[in-house]
């Protein structure tokens, strides 16, 4: 697994960034068709809120696996339509070059550039009646790098060192559209997903930190949705977390030369108005500290 990940590196599209660049990135969203087994709902205007002060920021999103739940949902026009406005903030970030994403497990039919053509080049307006463009020659890849001064941060959804989701992922994504998600309701954990199996957690955190502090690369990676900002020193892998937490969405900032862990959540004023604001969760760290001294 551990030189699978090195080869996934060596083939990444690197992504020049320096001290004047703003990114943001989430995984996890896992957009669905609005039933009741769609965990993303609940953060659904959250999510909107973020992405249009990271639009209207000048941030470039990239959004690191699993964005789309293509294994529960077999009709991905029905994920397009249920999060239309979603995909309209998608698209604008796309049309300004500040768009990136990467495929995960649930969403890896992104793979194929039919199915983007399909369901996500364009949408069908009910409004207005006729089709327009959306993501229009949206390209996703497996992996992505940013390349901060000669300094390779990695970025992957993760999920290619956790064996049933990937070297099986056919047979997971059956007993997860077919099985698990209606036997979930009875309270019972799911053993596909790293982010409800504590113990696939904690192997995929693992081998994943192992692989950055080898290779003296910070590693960025969702898939488990627990998020995760080490202290300096201690290792080079770092998790952005979910857009499904029940509290709210954390993401990972990158400004100014330094990285930072967010939440974003609902809050209350005196007068009872609800609103959407960020905290900051860690961090504000530069990024060369974290490469200051070598690991292991």
């Amino acid at each position: 697994m551990k030189k699978n990940l090195t080869k996934i590196y060596k083939n990444a599209k690197k992504i020049k960034i320096d001290n004047n660049s703003k990114i943001v990135i989430m995984s996890d969203c896992h957009r669905g068709s609005g039933n009741n087994f769609d965990n993303f709902m609940k953060n659904k205007n959250i999510f909107i809120s973020a992405l249009n002060y990271y639009f209207d920021n000048d941030f470039t999103y990239i959004e690191l696996g699993d964005g789309d739940e293509m294994w529960e949902v077999k009709n991905y026009q029905e994920i397009i339509q249920e999060n239309i406005d979603a995909f309209k903030l998608l698209k604008k970030f796309h049309d300004s070059n500040r768009l990136f994403m990467v495929y995960g497990n649930h969403d890896k039919g992104k793979k194929s550039s039919k199915i983007l053509k399909k369901y996500f080049y364009k949408f069908y307006d009910e409004v207005n009646e006729k089709e327009e463009y959306l993501l229009n020659n949206l390209e996703v890849d497996e992996a992505l790098i940013l390349n901060y001064y000669n300094y390779d941060i990695f970025m992957l959804h993760g999920h290619q060192v956790d064996l049933l989701n990937s070297q099986f992922w056919l047979l997971a994504k059956f007993l997860v559209r077919y099985i698990w998600k209606n036997i979930e309701r009875l309270g019972f954990k799911d053993p596909t997903s790293a982010a409800k199996n504590y113990k696939v957690t904690k192997k995929v955190e693992k081998r994943l930190e192992n692989w950055s502090i080898k290779n003296n690369k910070i590693l960025i990676a969702g898939h488990t949705h627990r998020a995760i900002f080490p202290k300096t020193g201690n290792s080079l892998y770092f998790n952005d977390g979910s857009c499904i937490y029940p509290s709210g969405i954390t993401c990972l900032e990158i400004q100014n030369g330094k990285i930072t862990l967010v939440k974003w959540k609902f809050k209350i004023k005196k007068n009872n108005t609800i609103y959407v604001d960020k905290e900051i969760i860690k961090g504000d760290e530069p990024i060369l500290n974290f490469f200051a001294n070598k690991i292991g």
